[in-house]
């Protein structure tokens, strides 16, 4: 687990002469351009780990965070290296450093371009999704919500369903994920935002999602009703529209997830169709004009 931020100097040297993956014979660019913004696809990996019982550690090394020690590739080598560190040694990273070095660019790094980087590598980026999940002989399908209804399992005696949110760590470094839920948009002045009760939580993925991986936090659906529910009996003339999943990260940030229809909320009957839906949110607003107009 690295906690590491690089500094726009030190992005601008990395960066700045390095063309594609240090690994021998990878030719996947490290930085592309689309429309003048420019997309990272490297990780900063280290030759010699920041922190006891990491990949390659050395105590006696001072400058784990320097320039000498980062060494630029692509994800699928990142991995490589560090889980299988004693196929990869000290001496032939800083060769493999050499020659990335040496790969040069023909105008280097604008200023621009530099700061676009240093962002995109200190910066969390992560997506939400509203999932449903499926289990049955000891494994979990995930689906989008909305696909769910839709499953059939063969050759399952019991199958349990759940709702989930999903948060992928689509950027260049590793946050925590404090908190996850939805929010209700029930066509008023402010969303209902319900978070998943730590204490039903199904299944509680590690807090820290390292870049390009993915978890799932289930909650149990008559759960996830009841507390719906209760909110709904308190703004009884209020229907609710969509909702979208959410993380809170660490780093103090909200991620969304696209708004899903309100129907697939695990608070309605089998019958409720999107058409009943939309009359019971347009029944719910004529109900608040005319409470309006009464008052």
């Amino acid at each position: 687990m690295s906690h590491f931020k690089p500094s726009p100097k030190l992005c601008k040297l990395l960066f700045g002469r390095a063309s594609h993956c240090a690994y021998p014979e990878c030719e996947e660019l490290l930085i592309q351009e689309h429309r003048g913004k420019l997309s990272v696809t490297a990780q900063i990996a280290h030759i010699r780990a920041e922190s006891v019982g990491g990949p390659r550690y050395d105590a006696d090394f001072e400058g784990v965070n320097s320039e000498e020690n980062p060494l630029l590739l692509c994800p699928k080598h990142h991995g490589w290296i560090d889980d299988f560190e004693d196929d990869y040694p000290v001496d032939e990273l800083l060769d493999w450093k050499r020659r990335q070095a040496a790969q040069g660019r023909s105008a280097g790094l604008t200023e621009n371009q530099a700061e676009q980087i240093f962002l995109l590598l200190t910066t969390p980026r992560a997506e939400a999704e509203a999932v449903g999940v499926i289990s049955a002989g000891g494994e979990n399908i995930v689906s989008k919500i909305e696909n769910v209804p839709s499953f059939k399992l063969l050759n399952a005696d019991s199958e349990q369903r759940f709702m989930g949110v999903r948060i992928s760590n689509v950027g260049a470094i590793g946050f925590d994920v404090d908190s996850v839920g939805v929010e209700i948009d029930v066509d008023g002045p402010a969303p209902f935002v319900y978070g998943f009760p730590a204490i039903h939580r199904l299944h509680r993925p590690p807090r820290r999602l390292e870049p390009q991986a993915n978890g799932v936090w289930l909650a149990d659906p008559d759960t996830v009703c009841n507390g719906i529910r209760l909110v709904m009996q308190r703004v009884k003339v209020y229907a609710p529209v969509r909702f979208r999943a959410f993380g809170n990260l660490g780093s103090g940030g909200r991620v969304f997830g696209p708004w899903v229809s309100a129907l697939h909320l695990p608070i309605w009957e089998e019958h409720v169709t999107q058409e009943w839906l939309d009359g019971f949110v347009d029944l719910a607003k004529q109900t608040r004009e005319k409470l309006g107009r009464d008052t």
